[in-house]
């Protein structure tokens, strides 16, 4: 039985550590993914500022163009009665 203890501990121990180059396989692969979905989630808030920023130009610019229909109509009213 005295030399099956070592052998025991010895295969123990081999087990524990390709359990652990497992387990630090495992975290690297969970590590890189995790840069990838950081950068993607990056990327998609630059864009949508992006198209918020759009969209607010856009926005301003109807209202302008809705300011200067006002006075034209305004004008027009003011020229048909005078």
């Amino acid at each position: 039985m005295s030399q099956r203890d070592p052998l025991a501990t010895y295969e123990r121990l081999n087990a524990l550590e390709e359990e652990v180059r497992l387990l630090w396989a495992a975290s690297r692969k969970y590590n890189f993914d995790l840069h990838i979905l950081e950068s993607k989630a990056q990327d998609a808030e630059d864009r949508l500022e992006m198209v918020a920023s759009q969209a607010q130009k856009m926005a301003d610019i109807v209202t302008e163009q809705w300011i200067q229909i006002q006075r034209l109509g305004q004008a027009l009213h003011i020229t048909q009665f005078c």
